[in-house]
């Protein structure tokens, strides 16, 4: 870790830390996840980058994929595209299961051009996921463009292309020949009082010196006009006050912040109370009805309890900028009822409920089960209309309306 931007960043006191237990490295690893978070909402880059390499010094083999997929993230936004390569690599290794991690590798070989790879990894993703619509339009996308280059690359260089080519190395031969055999130039004779003419050799102004203020000087050297200079202002270096600098280091007061800011660089609001009751009762509202065109037509789908919400949630304040920080695992029980007494129910889980989410991009379900079914004949339409469709994206929906809600009632706090 860049030790120097380690002491300019506002999380200097989380990333200095170093806890010596189980537990403390624990919990340092949820704040430094938390804030990772936050940061790529703010989209302040460096200091996810900070926080995510920090996270993956101590974290367990638990959270190993998670991290390098959001490390990978911040290397592609920041233009790393060969570090967001590598490590999404890593998360796929560490849990070839995550969906993520395949997709955030598929990014980044595109940014890399690398376009057949980037389809192979985005198809990898997507065989994890089939119904996610961001999913497939991004496979569809790299398709397209592979299909293009392969045509690109069967295509012969157009003649005038080779003729070029051609002339261009017989003008290179030629000018070499003329070149060698061409006499030695004479010195230039020295004078005290050299014009701008006068300074230069005939080679000098061939490489690209010029004159600046009576020196000569390379051609790229830019002398700043005065109103430049108004613009730009003073930018000599002064000595810092050391008076503010204790200031700015004096210890956080507002309630709830976190533990780990010693230096008050990090304001934070816990918010995980309020988050929990209103993420639950936006979930218990979500139902799905099966289309007219569907087996069973008609038939609802609707969430029945919520059997496990954990998480926490809080709203930061760094450097005047607001950020949300929210983390949730939620399990709930659902069921499907239609016609004819058709009945089925089941459970699952969605274990990443988070910033790094972006509205639109839906959430992963995990340990789907179906735990009673009238008839065996209808579970093909319950994979699809409940599990991977329909009620899956109505969840989707139902989860960013409440992060939209989250945002609206604290975003003045």
């Amino acid at each position: 870790m860049d030790s120097a931007m380690m002491m300019q960043s506002a999380h200097r006191d989380v990333l200095g830390a170093n806890p010596d237990t189980d537990d403390s490295k624990a919990k340092l690893v949820e704040e430094l996840q938390s804030r990772g978070r936050a940061a790529v909402g703010a989209k302040s880059w460096m200091d996810a980058k900070l926080l995510y390499e920090k996270a993956l010094t101590i974290a367990p083999a638990d959270r190993i994929a998670i991290l390098e997929s959001n490390l990978s993230l911040v290397n592609k936004n920041m233009g790393n595209f060969e570090e967001a390569r590598k490590c999404a690599e890593k998360a796929t290794k560490a849990d070839p299961n995550y969906l993520k991690g395949w997709w955030r590798l598929g990014q980044a070989l595109q940014s890399l051009q690398r376009s057949q790879e980037a389809l192979d990894a985005l198809t990898k993703a997507k065989s994890l996921d089939p119904t996610n619509k961001a999913l497939i339009k991004e496979c569809q996308k790299m398709e397209k463009k592979v299909e293009e280059e392969e045509k690109l690359m069967a295509v012969d260089p157009p003649a005038e292309v080779k003729e070029s080519t051609s002339t261009t190395t017989a003008a290179s031969t030629k000018t070499t020949a003329t070149t060698s055999s061409a006499p030695k130039s004479k010195p230039v004779k020295k004078t005290e009082n050299m014009d701008e003419d006068n300074i230069f050799s005939k080679s000098d102004a061939i490489r690209g010196y010029k004159v600046v203020n009576g020196k000569k000087t390379s051609y790229f050297h830019n002398e700043l006009s005065e109103e430049a200079k108004s613009l730009i202002g003073d930018i000599a270096p002064k000595k810092l006050d050391p008076s503010a600098a204790q200031a700015e280091a004096a210890p956080s007061t507002l309630k709830g912040a976190s533990a780990w800011n010693k230096a008050g660089t990090w304001e934070e609001k816990i918010t995980t109370q309020w988050a929990t009751e209103s993420l639950k009762k936006q979930v218990m509202q979500t139902t799905f009805t099966l289309p007219e065109s569907s087996p069973a037509p008609g038939a609802l789908v609707s969430v029945t309890n919520v059997k496990k919400l954990d998480g926490h949630s809080s709203v930061a304040v760094a450097r005047g900028k607001m950020r949300f920080i929210y983390e949730f695992f939620l399990k709930l029980n659902w069921e499907l009822s239609g016609p004819d007494g058709l009945q089925c129910s089941g459970s699952l889980a969605i274990p990443d409920i988070d910033g790094t989410i972006d509205l639109g991009e839906g959430y992963e379900i995990h340990e789907f089960t179906i735990d009673s079914v009238s008839d065996n004949n209808i579970r093909p339409l319950i994979d699809r209309f409940v599990h991977r469709g329909g009620f899956h994206q109505s969840l989707n929906d139902s989860i960013d309306d409440w992060v939209r809600l989250y945002k609206k009632e604290y975003g003045s706090s």
